[in-house]
């Protein structure tokens, strides 16, 4: 063969290659389930009004339909206390509903997010009529 026959298919071949190292690292899943990132044990920093800061452990499971989880310990009320929640995307809902075995009020959101390996979960919630907000990490 010639160069100049070479060439083309050198030339194709470095091309193929170049647009399959581009492929978008950010793909998802369209059969991913959107929990999977909530799943598991968060340690939480709740802050409730002007009340110190408590730290507690929340565990996330995956509940029913592809879109529901429940939160166990909510709020550091014990495992007992458990939460439903909706999850799209990166958000999270909590209709509001009652926990626990004095049926304490709750309601609220969050927001996964993660950079560099550190996930974390911001959640704004109502609980027993306070205003709370929680930093969940792990």
């Amino acid at each position: 063969m010639k160069a100049a026959s070479i060439l083309p298919i050198l030339v194709t071949t470095a091309l193929i290659m170049l647009f399959t190292s581009c492929a978008d690292e950010d793909f998802q899943d369209p059969n991913a389930d959107p929990r999977e990132k909530f799943l598991g044990a968060w340690v939480c920093k709740e802050t409730i009004g002007s009340a110190a800061p408590q730290t507690f452990t929340i565990y996330f499971t995956s509940y029913g339909s592809t879109d529901t989880v429940r939160i166990s310990n909510f709020s550091g009320y014990g495992n007992t206390a458990v939460a439903y929640a909706l999850v799209s995307g990166n958000s999270l809902q909590i209709p509001q509903q009652q926990i626990g075995v004095t049926n304490i009020p709750v309601q609220g959101s969050g927001t996964f997010s993660s950079q560099g390996g550190n996930e974390r979960i911001d959640m704004t919630y109502l609980t027993d009529g306070n205003n709370a907000t929680a930093l969940c990490t792990r």
